[in-house]
């Protein structure tokens, strides 16, 4: 069987810490996430990554949002179905040419807009 290469980026660890400490098993869960984390590959956000945040972010309101402008502004992204963090998952991956692997269908709608790799390891 080949050996699957993996990474996480910066906000995939804050996510996975921030369960760990809202489970009912904190200490047993952080030493778990620890430990994970520990033999990951963790991609960081720059100003890179944070421009292709902008540019996906900015193509999502142009594809799903209003049409009128003023209402354009009054809409968040979350109104539009989408988490900041899944944006931020999916600027990293095509930045580094990455392939994102979750069942999130956040990350298919993304696709509509920007081609992004996905995969989903669900049965």
């Amino acid at each position: 069987m080949e050996a699957v290469e993996f990474a996480i980026n910066v906000i995939v660890e804050g996510e996975l810490l921030f369960m760990a400490l809202n489970s009912g098993r904190v200490n047993e869960n952080l030493r778990r996430v620890w430990v994970f984390l520990r033999r990951t590959h963790i991609y960081p956000a720059d100003s890179t990554t944070a421009g292709i945040y902008g540019e996906i972010k900015s193509e999502l309101f142009a594809h799903f949002g209003p049409r009128e402008r003023a209402a354009r502004r009054r809409t968040s992204i979350h109104q539009l179905g989408f988490d900041d963090n899944d944006l931020w998952i999916a600027a990293t991956a095509l930045q580094h040419n990455l392939t994102v692997v979750s069942a999130d269908t956040d990350f298919h709608r993304i696709a509509e807009v920007r081609p992004l790799p996905l995969e989903s390891w669900r049965p």
